[in-house]
C-alpha cells in the first residue's frame, strides 16, 4: 500500500483529532478515490482549509412515529 500524499494525511490526521476512528474512515475513504473522489477533492484544496470544524446538520428527513 502506498504512502498517502501530504495533504491526505493531514485531513486522515485532522479527521483523527476531531474524533478517534475518524481518521481510518477518511484514509479509506482517500484510498478508494475512484468511487470517493476524496483524494482529488483533497489536491485541490489549499492547505490552509484542511483543518477540522465543528458544526452541526440538521436532518432533513421525517419520520412517522410507530407505536
Amino acid at each position: 500500500m502506498k504512502p498517502l500524499k501530504p495533504k491526505e494525511q493531514k485531513v486522515v490526521d485532522e479527521f483523527e483529532s476531531a474524533r478517534p476512528g475518524l481518521g481510518a474512515i477518511a484514509e479509506n475513504n482517500i484510498r478508494n478515490n475512484d468511487k470517493t473522489g476524496w483524494a482529488d477533492i483533497i489536491a485541490d484544496t489549499p492547505d490552509d482549509e484542511l483543518v477540522a470544524g465543528e458544526g452541526s446538520a440538521s436532518n432533513s428527513f421525517m419520520y412517522k412515529r410507530i407505536g
